[in-house]
């Protein structure tokens, strides 16, 4: 991860978030998420737009849906859908 590999620092989040051979660390897990997702993983992004929306920051939410869905990931673009739906989103977006 110290050479900025998105992989790795996603990998890292999870082993943080699951306590699996480090210690369980919700600081270290978001840090690891947003250099993961600032290094293109669209998987990273996906779990940040999780974070946000369960902490009411919607529009955060969308923009790592959508930079998610230019990245290719389906399940981003079906998540966008949904936010359309509730109004979370607008075309223009």
């Amino acid at each position: 991860a110290e050479s900025g590999d998105a992989l790795a620092h996603y990998e890292l989040s999870c082993f943080h978030q699951n306590g699996k051979g480090v210690e369980k660390d919700e600081k270290k897990r978001l840090y690891h998420l947003v250099e993961a997702a600032i290094g293109g993983h669209p998987g990273a992004r996906i779990q940040l737009a999780g974070y946000e929306g369960k902490n009411s920051r919607f529009d955060r939410m969308v923009k790592h849906f959508i930079i998610s869905a230019n990245l290719g990931h389906d399940e981003s673009i079906q998540m966008l859908k949904g936010c359309y739906k509730h109004g979370l989103v607008s075309k223009e977006d």
